[in-house]
């Protein structure tokens, strides 16, 4: 079977030095440890900012670079191993530090100065990772933090430990009437996978980002002939499509017609575009239940 080049990093010129053995190429190259300084970091399928955007790398996601030419780094996230071309500038190459603290909040803007009425830097979304360089700064009862990169953050957004919720419907409830976004993972913009996959991030399990990778590796298919065999947290999966069943004949998704992440009635939806629910595949992660 051959290898996914969503997720191995190989191309006509070189591979990763990883995959020696499983697919050939000129030269092998050992991935340079680097990480994304940026909020949200477009990752594209070639060097070129005309080229359509497949996903983002988010502020503090640890990647591996193989290739730098023409202002963009090819490299792998060592979060969902997603592969593409980001721009250079989004990235600082070397052993990354080590966060001590994580965005706990859906998101958060980073600031010029530790004062809210100063400019604004950049948008740091849910999961950062963060390195606190400077002690808290107070400006007007809010104290703030300065980041190893630059800038300030309000220190109520962060915690030391990776932000949780307490169910998969829970966690994709959160991101409720954000916009959809194609490739988008974060308040700002999301699209269906990546809602699953924010959602599986925050009960703990990591989850690959697009639909059809999912659809092939969440948890274990399962038979539904009818919505009454759907437990919360199941995954129904259509052909470039996701949703999240929320209980009592509800689903969450990311809706590309709508073009916002919404509630819907699973049994109008499937009617209105001719599906019935036994045609669909079903995922069922264990950790995903409630």
């Amino acid at each position: 079977m051959a290898l996914d080049p969503r997720c191995n990093a190989w191309r006509a010129d070189l591979a990763d030095a990883r995959l020696r053995g499983a697919v050939a190429a000129p030269r092998y190259v050992e991935g340079q440890q680097a990480r994304v300084v940026v909020g949200r970091a477009p990752v594209r399928r070639f060097p070129s900012p005309e080229t359509g955007l497949d996903t983002f790398y988010h502020y503090g996601e640890d990647v591996l670079v193989f290739a730098v030419a023409g202002g963009y780094a090819w490299c792998q996230s060592r979060f969902d191993r997603y592969v593409g071309y980001v721009e250079e500038g989004h990235l600082a190459l070397g052993t990354p530090a080590e966060a001590g603290h994580f965005v706990a909040t859906l998101g958060s803007y980073t600031y010029e100065a530790p004062d809210l009425r100063s400019a604004v830097i950049d948008f740091l979304p849910r999961h950062s990772a963060v390195v606190v360089a400077a002690p808290a700064r107070t400006t007007r009862g809010t104290d703030y933090v300065g980041l190893d990169t630059g800038g300030f953050l309000p220190r109520a957004c962060l915690s030391p430990e990776q932000p949780r919720s307490p169910s998969l419907v829970a966690a994709a409830s959160l991101y409720l009437g954000v916009p959809y976004l194609w490739g988008g993972r974060s308040f700002l913009g999301i699209d269906c996978s990546g809602l699953v996959q924010c959602a599986f991030r925050d009960i703990g399990v990591a989850v690959p980002r697009d639909s059809d990778m999912q659809r092939d590796a969440i948890g274990d298919v399962v038979s539904a002939g009818a919505i009454a065999d759907l437990r919360r947290g199941d995954l129904i999966y259509l052909p470039g499509h996701v949703l999240i069943y929320a209980g009592a004949g509800r689903v969450i998704h990311a809706d590309g017609v709508s073009m916002t992440v919404r509630r819907d009635n699973l049994a109008a939806w499937l009617a209105a575009r001719g599906l019935a629910l036994d045609s669909l595949t079903i995922r069922r992660h264990k950790a995903a239940a409630d």
